[in-house]
């Protein structure tokens, strides 16, 4: 066993080894904790198609000023920390979507001034409710998310509280609080507004969309991803694994590179603090790891 994972690990640093010298890469990468001793990485599927999971959504389409300049750089967390700041990490269950919606939908509710201060709302309750929901690869819709929260809506987290990050496992929709309480009214979102749309440049579109909040969406994750540390992220190496949610929270540009500013779903431990900067690419190429094609904003 001791001889397994000493191979494990060092096809893990052999990955970060060939990341470190590929010439003129703009992040750096490491072995993080949780990939030690494993032989395999979160969504270690293969998937053959990037095809993007489709939710019909009847909602308005965000029109950008184009007579409007956005600002060279943006950031909600140094800007609101209190209502933006709070890393959730997914653990065993593929749920990247319930809970990095969940996630903005507590950011703007924030903002917005519709809670007085910020209240995380359930990823466990929407999971566990949601029509064909659960762990694996049906988690990763954020339409269809917003969608669930526009519909039926969900609860505060101090009432059903996320376990399938330990367990890897949903359960049956709940009709009491964690505690045996009542449940208490479901909060909705009222609407999404449609950010990004594949017919054109969505740069500018998402830019001035921040100056309103951050920007739920979701990216097309490469094996290297992973390895992340810090820097600006782009696609050097390793195999594509599967789509996964996010949430833009800022821009900005270093060295002459482009950048979005990230608030990923697998914990503070990871990337700089839990958030990465990833390159922005031209429109043709729907962004670096198609981050740009499936982007919302709540209406709450």
């Amino acid at each position: 066993m001791i001889v397994v994972i000493f191979v494990i690990n060092s096809v893990h640093q052999e990955v970060v080894n060939i990341l470190e010298n590929i010439p003129g890469i703009t992040w750096k990468a490491k072995v993080h904790e949780k990939m030690k001793n494993q032989s395999n990485i979160p969504l270690n599927q293969i998937y053959k198609s990037k095809v993007l999971p489709q939710t019909k959504l009847t909602s308005k389409k965000f029109s950008p000023v184009t007579s409007k300049e956005a600002s060279d750089h943006w950031d909600w967390i140094q800007m609101n920390p209190g209502c933006t700041d709070v890393v959730s990490d997914i653990g065993n269950c593929d749920a990247s979507a319930h809970v990095s919606v969940m996630n903005a939908f507590s950011d703007y509710r924030c903002l917005q001034g519709n809670d007085s201060e910020r209240i995380e709302y359930s990823p466990q309750y929407t999971l566990n409710c949601e029509n064909n929901s659960g762990c694996g690869n049906k988690g990763i819709n954020v339409l269809r998310n917003w969608q669930h929260l526009i519909d039926i809506g969900t609860v505060p987290s101090s009432c059903i509280s996320y376990k399938s990050g330990v367990t890897g496992k949903t359960n049956k929709c709940p009709t009491t609080c964690d505690d045996g309480s009542q449940l208490p009214t479901l909060v909705k979102a009222n609407d999404v507004v449609i950010i990004c749309d594949s017919d054109y440049d969505n740069k500018e579109a998402i830019k001035q969309a921040l100056a309103n909040g951050p920007v739920s969406t979701q990216i097309w994750v490469y094996e290297d991803l992973y390895y992340y540390e810090s820097g600006i992220y782009q696609h050097m190496y390793g195999k594509e694994i599967n789509w996964s949610a996010c949430e833009i929270v800022g821009y900005g540009e270093e060295n002459g590179v482009e950048y979005w500013k990230v608030k990923n779903v697998w914990g503070r431990e990871w990337g700089e603090n839990g958030y990465f900067r990833i390159i922005i690419r031209p429109s043709k190429d729907y962004g670096e790891g198609d981050i740009e094609q499936a982007c919302v904003q709540p209406k709450v």
